[in-house]
Parts: C-alpha cells; sequence; structure tokens
C-alpha cells in the first residue's frame, strides 16, 4: 500500500505536439480518418475535428444541416490541390512556408476556406514585401481579397514614397481614376513641388494617344500655382504633351497670369486654396530644458526671489529646420516630469513610447504610446505597449514600430506597434542578452548592436527577419570593441555607428557583411547625446518662430 503523499502534478510538455503528429502520419491510414477531401483529381484523407478547429468554413460544413456533415467525401471545387495541401499541413504541424510563389494563392484559399491564422501570416508576408515597385499591385490585391490592413499599408507607403512610386512600372499601368485619386489625396508627401505635374506628364506619355485628353484634369490637381514661374513657362509650357493641348496651355497662362498679379505683401498661399506639401528634413527636440532663450535669466531670478510657479512647465516640444536655420514651437508633451522615454517617427508623424514617472526614490516605467499628428499640430495617445519601458530603444521596420528591451526581465523583451490596427504584439526576443545597445532597421530587417553592461565585453551583432519573425547572430569581421551609449542610424542601405567613449563613426554594410571606420567626430565632444531626425510635412504659418 503506497503511504500517504502529497498529490503528483503531471504534465508531459511534447503530448499537445505528439497528438498532432500522430494525428497526422494516420491520414494515410483510411480506418483512422473520416472524412476526405477532394481537390483537382487529389484526394485528402483527414480527420473532421482538426479541420473544424483551424477552419470556421469547415467547422460550419460539418456542424449544420449540410450533406457533407455527414458524407465520407467532400469535393472542393475551383481549389488549387498544392495550395490545399499546404493547408493541411499547416493544420497537423502548425508550420508554413509563404514565399512569393504561393503567397497569392495562399491568401485567396485561406480566406475562402476561412484559415484564419493561415491568412493573417499571409498579410503579414504581403506587408513586409511593400515597396516602391509593387505597393500599386499590392493595394489592389488587397482590395480584391477583402485584406484591409494591407491595403492600408500598401497606400501609405505610396503616400509617403510617391516620387520613388512613380519611377516603377506599376504607376505607368494605373487607370487614369486610379492615378487622380492619388493626386486629389491631401496625405500626398514629395520632397519637390514639381512631383505632381512631373507625375502626370509621365503616366500620360506611356499612352499619349488615348491618355492625352486627360492631361488637362491631371494638371489642374498638380498644384501649380505653387510652382515658380521659371518652371512653368520655361519647362512645363514648353513640353511638348502640353503645346499638343488648347487646354493645357490655356491653364498654364492662366496659372502664370495670376502669378503675375498677386499684389505685394499677398502670398500665393492666401490666394491659392491648395498647400503645398513639400518635406523638409527636421531636427526633433522633446523635453530637457525651455526651448526659450530667455526662459534661463528669468528662471534664475525667479528661484532667487522664489517666487517660481511649480505649475508654470517650460516649452518642451518642438523642432529645428536647418534650411532655414529656424527653431519652430510645437504643442508640448503632455507629460512634462516623465524620462526615460524613447521618441521615433513614423509615417510623418511622432511617437514617444514608455518612459517613467515618479520622484528620484518612487519611480515607475509605463506603458503608454503618445503620438504627435503633424498635419493637425496635437498629441493623442493610441494603444498602450504589453510591457511598461523605461530607457528602451525603438526603430521603424516596414511601416511598424519594434521598441526593444527597457524592462526588468532577463530576456530582451521586443514587441511592435501597427498603427494601422492601433495595436501592439509581441516579437521574438533576441538570441542574446544585452543591456547596453542600439537598433536600426535597414534592408528590410532590424539590427541589434550592443553588449552586456561590463567595461569591454565586446559587441554583437544581431539581426532580426520580420518574416519569419526569427533573430540570428551575425559575425562580421572588424566588429567594434566595446562602446559606452551606441547610438545608430541607417542611410542609403548601410547602418552608422557612434558611442559616448569615441570620436569614431563605424559603417556596417549589411549586404557585404563588413564594418569599417568612416569619420570622427569633430564638431562637438560626444557625452550625452541622442540626435532624431526625421521628415515633417509642415508650414511656416502653423509655427511660433525662434532665430
Amino acid at each position: 500500500m503506497v503511504r500517504n503523499m502529497d498529490d503528483l502534478d503531471f504534465c508531459l510538455s511534447s503530448h499537445p505536439q505528439s497528438i498532432l503528429e500522430g494525428l497526422h502520419s494516420l491520414c494515410s491510414q483510411p480506418k483512422f480518418v473520416d472524412v476526405t477531401l477532394s481537390a483537382g483529381g487529389r484526394d485528402f484523407p483527414c480527420h473532421r475535428g482538426i479541420l473544424a478547429l483551424c477552419s470556421l468554413y469547415f467547422r460550419s460544413m460539418f456542424s449544420g444541416d449540410f450533406m457533407e456533415s455527414i458524407a465520407a467525401r467532400v469535393e472542393l471545387h475551383d481549389v488549387d490541390p498544392d495550395v490545399l495541401a499546404t493547408l493541411l499541413h499547416f493544420a497537423y504541424t502548425g508550420r508554413l512556408t509563404i514565399n512569393q510563389g504561393n503567397v497569392e494563392e495562399l491568401i485567396r484559399t485561406s480566406s475562402r476556406l476561412q484559415f484564419h491564422a493561415v491568412r493573417a501570416a499571409c498579410s503579414r508576408y504581403l506587408q513586409h514585401q511593400i515597396d516602391a515597385s509593387n505597393c500599386l499591385g499590392i493595394q489592389e490585391f488587397g482590395e480584391i481579397h477583402g485584406c484591409p490592413e494591407v491595403v492600408a499599408k500598401a497606400r501609405a507607403y505610396l503616400l509617403e514614397n510617391f516620387e520613388a512610386v512613380q519611377q516603377h512600372e506599376e504607376f505607368l499601368l494605373l487607370e487614369k481614376d486610379q492615378l487622380v485619386a492619388c493626386l486629389k489625396d491631401e496625405r500626398l508627401q514629395a520632397r519637390n513641388d514639381r512631383a505632381w505635374a512631373e507625375a502626370a506628364l509621365m503616366w500620360v506619355r506611356h499612352h499619349r494617344d488615348s491618355r492625352i485628353r486627360h492631361l488637362p484634369e491631371l494638371l489642374r490637381l498638380a498644384r501649380l500655382p505653387h510652382l515658380p514661374e521659371s518652371y512653368l513657362t520655361g519647362s512645363l509650357l514648353k513640353d511638348p504633351l502640353v503645346q499638343d493641348s488648347l487646354d493645357c496651355k490655356q491653364l498654364l497662362e492662366d496659372v502664370c497670369r495670376e502669378k503675375m498679379n498677386i499684389k505685394p505683401g499677398v502670398s500665393e498661399q492666401g490666394l491659392f486654396r491648395n498647400t503645398p506639401h513639400n518635406l523638409q528634413e527636421v531636427l526633433f527636440v522633446i523635453g530637457g530644458r525651455s526651448l526659450d532663450d530667455s526662459d534661463d535669466d528669468d528662471d534664475d531670478e525667479d528661484e532667487e526671489d522664489g517666487e517660481r510657479d511649480p505649475r508654470i512647465h517650460p516649452r518642451n516640444c518642438g523642432f529645428y529646420n536647418t534650411k532655414l536655420q529656424r527653431w519652430h514651437r510645437l504643442p508640448d508633451f503632455p507629460n512634462y516630469n516623465k524620462w526615460g522615454y524613447s521618441v521615433v517617427s513614423l509615417n510623418n508623424d511622432v511617437y514617444v513610447t514608455g518612459g517613467s514617472r515618479g520622484s528620484q526614490s518612487n519611480t515607475w516605467s509605463t506603458t503608454e504610446t503618445w503620438k504627435y499628428i503633424t498635419r493637425e499640430g496635437r498629441w493623442v495617445t493610441v494603444a498602450p505597449m504589453l510591457r511598461p519601458r523605461t530607457n528602451h530603444t525603438s526603430a521603424t521596420l516596414n511601416g511598424e514600430i519594434y521598441v526593444i528591451g527597457g524592462t526588468t526581465m532577463d530576456i530582451v523583451e521586443v514587441e511592435h506597434y501597427d498603427p494601422y490596427i492601433d495595436s501592439w504584439a509581441l516579437t521574438a526576443p533576441p538570441l542574446k542578452y544585452v543591456s547596453n545597445f542600439t537598433a536600426t532597421a535597414c534592408l528590410g530587417k532590424l539590427y541589434l548592436i550592443g553588449s552586456c553592461a561590463v567595461k569591454y565585453n565586446a559587441l554583437t551583432l544581431q539581426c532580426y527577419n520580420p518574416v519569419i519573425d526569427s533573430w540570428s547572430i551575425v559575425c562580421s569581421p572588424f566588429i567594434p570593441k566595446y562602446l559606452s551609449s551606441p547610438r545608430s542610424v541607417s542611410m542609403d542601405g548601410v547602418i552608422y555607428l557612434i558611442a559616448d567613449n569615441t570620436k569614431k563613426v563605424y559603417l556596417y554594410d549589411p549586404d557585404a557583411n563588413m564594418w569599417q571606420k568612416v569619420s570622427f567626430f569633430r564638431i562637438f565632444a560626444p557625452k550625452t547625446f541622442d540626435l532624431f531626425i526625421y521628415s515633417c510635412s509642415f508650414q511656416n504659418r502653423s509655427f511660433t518662430e525662434h532665430p
């Protein structure tokens, strides 16, 4: 007789997987299956229960009063047998390979058969493949197959990268109504005001005979009043397409005449309704001391007199226009006393994630996420992060925000934010723990560069592939030694790396997998820095300027 002992809770962790694998192996034995799917002349023995758990389509079929609910054989019409085999393999194993060759058929069939997990994976794959050469095609595909998240991301990419998109064949193949909708969209961004007119001319030239009749309508959407007169008369008016259209010539002559008749002191922006949307690179500053130089003297006097009102906060947000060499005030960031947050730009807006509140003796991290909407000039909160974070790093990749580290866990926790559905999701953690690190996106992947917070501990380079949600450690020659508080930025397909314990600037080329030294800081001592640059579409009259 067994003597009295505590209960034993036994759990075989491999049991669920082994059961699935066992059921999969039994599909080849007719005695152990209860339904056979047929598609394209091929038969697929399987189990109703597995199908019902993975597909709402089959759950409804087998649980309703349909003939298929009791039939031993179910014929699926207009279904590719290879794609069906892939879906069934996923149902039994949870594994799936998505590539450029099968993603379109997979998303079609998974949508029809309601394999929602597969459809979501395909949708995410498509979103990560968006670039200037295919965003229009992916947008159209998403519209046809009811993938609003794909449509939104492809559309956003088009509006933010219009000049690059118009250099590719898909742009030339647009229907007229599609091009009109694009040119009308107030969110369309370009670095050059000529982009609208150049796009219209390029599109018409591709099929001159059939499209020339649309040119007047397209040029009316080209923001002509904001183009310099030298361009209107010296280039656009002399273009052969314009010369062949009386309506176009009349339109341009009217615009030039209006520009010449503008009274002194009346701005063109005040005369014409459309406003330019060209972008400028600016230096965005948030937090810290006041942006007003005069505040320093006033603060000293107030402190001496003991009259400073603690409820009055200094201005804490603005940007510097390097071309005009002017500071511009922005609405204050609402959390005046927060510190340790991370700032990143996405879709021409600015996001502030996490940070700590409280006194020096009692602080706590937050999950807050703030968004500064550049077009509207205001701060709003969006979905909070899943983990509280302080002193973390953030980067943008494929239209999403990735936040890395900043938690108290013994692993580097990562999550990403999708602005089109306003939600956060956990991401696979890096393979190696680091606490002194920086991150940046380059060529469609996320690179994490850092080390443990131990002096002279060598740097580790880790790479995240969003398509397969997986990290890898990259072994590359000449990787820098220990760097304190590293900061990185990606530009022109390479990564630049700096730190506060050296004046050296390092460059990493992902294609060549090679590091090299490229320059030295000669302007300032690199102590306690964190510069942040982003593209911003703004109108000067909207902000207070400071020389």
